[in-house]
């Protein structure tokens, strides 16, 4: 489940510089100024920002499911936690499913029997045996028509109760199906191959009807939905699978990636004067992974050479 983020503009840097307090009593080789920084989150310098000139957005998963369980339960079991992997169709939770699964398999045992087809079969074979014997002692002159015609309709009888033991066979399957249906429904599976990111409950926690109870994520994409200005030539111009550059923060140094356009919104934002571009950007897994819900910067033209060299010199790829 993923929802659309539209970017906009970058930001410009404001404040003032701290002064340098002095160096900690007892701890050397520590500069004032290294000191002052201790512990403050590092930000992209606005001048690569600036520089680079692209439109803000926010990175996002390639798939993103938050789920819940659509019927009332109370949790029994969990076989997931956050941040483990998770391949498609893997068991994460279940809620109380024993009474749903006991009659499941009841309804499995009707369903796979065919005793009662085959009792119905039996009859209709009696029923034809007699019915050609008694037509045949008629026609030696040694039956009444009465005997002969009750046998014919006990045969023609017998036959519509087989038709209806195979059709209520086929239904006991169907009903095995639906009853499954019911179960799956105590039990959520990963969608999509990815990570747990949270659970939100516990063992024997009560829950709800679609009430949100863990979300999976895919990253091995990331998404960004800009904003592209409609006032840019470019944005009129663009289409699914032409190039992109992405500005990154991480952990506030510079990382320039190549994406792609993936999507191209036919209509424009009249407030923002914008056209939604989504793009998208490969995410192998390593060290160099990226984390989604980070800021970025995206444009749709190759950025100058002194930009790269500025990221380059502050430590970016």
């Amino acid at each position: 489940m993923a929802g659309s983020l539209v970017c906009g503009t970058g930001i410009a840097a404001t404040g003032q510089q701290a002064k340098e307090p002095p160096a900690a009593a007892g701890v050397t080789g520590v500069t004032a100024a290294e000191a002052a920084s201790a512990g403050k989150p590092r930000r992209l310098d606005e001048k690569i920002i600036a520089s680079f000139s692209g439109n803000r957005c926010v990175t996002r998963p390639a798939q993103d499911a938050v789920m819940g369980f659509s019927l009332p339960t109370q949790i029994i079991e969990m076989l997931a936690k956050g941040g483990q992997k998770v391949t498609a169709g893997q068991m994460l939770l279940r809620g109380d499913d024993r009474e749903e699964s006991a009659t499941v398999r009841l309804q499995k045992m009707q369903a796979e029997t065919d005793l009662p087809v085959q009792r119905a079969k039996a009859a209709a074979d009696l029923a034809e045996l007699e019915y050609n014997r008694l037509k045949d002692i008629k026609d030696k002159g040694g039956s009444g028509l009465q005997e002969v015609e009750r046998a014919r309709l006990t045969f023609e009888t017998s036959r519509i109760d087989w038709e209806l033991a195979k059709i209520r066979q086929a239904q006991e399957v169907l009903t095995v199906e639906r009853m499954e249906s019911r179960l799956d429904r105590l039990r959520l599976k990963a969608p999509f191959n990815g990570i747990v990111d949270a659970i939100l409950v516990d063992v024997g926690q009560a829950v709800s009807e679609n009430e949100k109870v863990l979300r999976v994520v895919d990253i091995s994409k990331i998404e960004m939905d800009v904003g592209s200005p409609t006032e840019d030539p470019r944005t009129w111009k663009l289409t699914v699978g032409d190039k992109a550059w992405v500005l990154l923060d991480v952990a506030g140094s510079p990382r320039l990636s190549e994406g792609r356009v993936d999507e191209v919104a036919p209509t424009a934002d009249l407030g923002s004067r914008s056209r939604r571009i989504r793009v998208v950007i490969d995410n192998p897994e390593g060290p160099t992974q990226l984390i989604a819900g980070e800021p970025a910067w995206v444009r749709f033209s190759e950025p100058a050479t002194e930009v790269v060299e500025m990221v380059r010199a502050s430590g970016g790829a």
